[in-house]
């Protein structure tokens, strides 16, 4: 390994580039929104449901296959590793299968959810390609500690969605060209010759990458079902597509700092993977103690801040039809915060190479939701927003204990 990379790796958090990868995952995220808020006030809700099912469907693939991918990928190159070509099998092996599992998804549902458009078909199978080398191009910048690299792929994706979006509105204003506009965005990275930083040694795996994907597949399956598949939910449980819109619109934005963690995570990773190969067990589960307790707080001051200005945030971002009631903008608030807060507790677990714990707590959270989704009744809205909360805080707990090996609230 070189110098410079060893001497980063001695400063910690303190490494270069932290500050600019913080802001490109900040622009990340402003654009993603203003990528939704422009198509939504372009196209209206009826005709944004079919864009807001494609990123649904895409985001819950994505974040249950690709971000274990990203993190494995780090993980083997924070240790020395190089991974280029050899881990490019499996990785791009997660993507085919998320492409499968995608494409026969909205085939099913293109009636129903897609507006019968075979287009929608073609830009999930791209939309799983080229997101699966953005990823891995993310893991090789954030295991080798390039941490402004990562930022710059977040600010490059980003960017390119966005324009090819509002070029695509201008020449035809349908949500199937927005599609297109997202499947650029993630073939992008390309541009970025990021396979020049793979300098590590080679040699066999720091961690099997079946099983620690396998592990970590099992709890961010559950967990992403949790987080994404509201549009989906209200859709089967019989609300309209404006509701399908408006429930798109809430979670999208309110998921914000859960968005902000998976783009930075790799920041973390690191330096957690440092304290497990020296052993310091104690150093993070305090860790993991701190994370929990102040998620705890925050999720109270964000079912506040949802109700009382939650709806006139969708409002301006998107347009008066868009925004949610207070008590489904409480909940999701909440609820994000908790899920969030169950992420980055979760970061131990990945560190120690022990994703199959992620598991438990992720799998508890979303058989809770399901039983609370089929207990509750009320608007559909309602309905999902309170079994997401419910599910998001069995999560959190179960997280806590998983992570800290004892209860972090006493």
């Amino acid at each position: 390994m070189s110098a410079p990379v060893l001497e980063a790796e001695q400063r910690g958090f303190r490494a270069p580039g932290t500050t600019f990868m913080v802001a490109g995952g900040l622009i990340g995220a402003v654009g993603a929104y203003l990528f939704q808020a422009y198509g939504g006030r372009q196209l209206g809700t009826e005709a944004f449901a079919p864009v807001a099912q494609l990123w649904t469907v895409f985001f819950i693939i994505a974040t249950v296959l690709l971000v274990p991918v990203e993190q494995y990928i780090t993980r083997e190159v924070a240790v020395g590793r190089k991974v280029i070509p050899g881990d490019l099998v499996p990785a791009m092996s997660v993507a085919a299968i998320g492409a499968l599992v995608g494409g026969v998804f909205v085939l099913l549902t293109m009636d129903r959810l897609f507006a019968g458009n075979f287009q929608y078909v073609v830009q999930i199978l791209l939309l799983m390609v080229g997101y699966g080398l953005l990823v891995v191009a993310k893991g090789v910048y954030a295991g080798r500690r390039l941490f402004a690299k990562v930022g710059w792929v977040l600010i490059v994706e980003t960017v390119v969605r966005l324009v090819a979006g509002i070029v695509a509105i201008q020449l035809a204003a349908t949500a199937e060209s927005l599609g297109w506009a997202m499947v650029l965005g993630g073939f992008a990275v390309l541009g970025m010759g990021w396979w020049r930083h793979d300098r590590g040694h080679t040699r066999p795996p720091a961690a099997s990458p079946t099983r620690f994907l396998g592990g970590y597949v099992g709890g961010t399956a559950a967990s992403q079902v949790l987080l994404g598949a509201a549009p989906v939910a209200v859709a089967l449980l019989g609300g309209d597509q404006a509701i399908q819109s408006i429930v798109f619109a809430t979670f999208t934005l309110f998921r914000a700092p859960l968005t902000l963690i998976f783009s930075l995570q790799g920041r973390v990773l690191p330096y957690l993977v440092g304290l497990a190969d020296s052993g310091d067990r104690r150093g993070l589960a305090q860790i993991a103690r701190l994370v929990v307790i102040g998620g705890v707080l925050l999720a109270g001051l964000g079912a506040l801040v949802g109700w009382l200005i939650g709806p006139e945030v969708v409002s301006l971002l998107f347009i008066p039809e868009f925004a949610p009631s207070a008590t489904v903008a409480a909940l999701t608030a909440a609820g994000v915060m908790s899920a969030a807060t169950a992420q980055i507790a979760g970061q131990v677990l990945v560190a120690e190479g022990r994703t199959s714990r992620l598991s438990i707590a992720w799998v508890a959270g979303l058989v809770a939701a399901m039983v609370a989704i089929v207990l509750f009744g009320g608007e559909p809205d309602i309905r999902v927003a309170l079994a997401f909360l419910v599910g998001e805080t069995v999560a959190l707990v179960t997280m806590a204990f998983r992570a800290t090996g004892r209860p972090v609230l006493r």
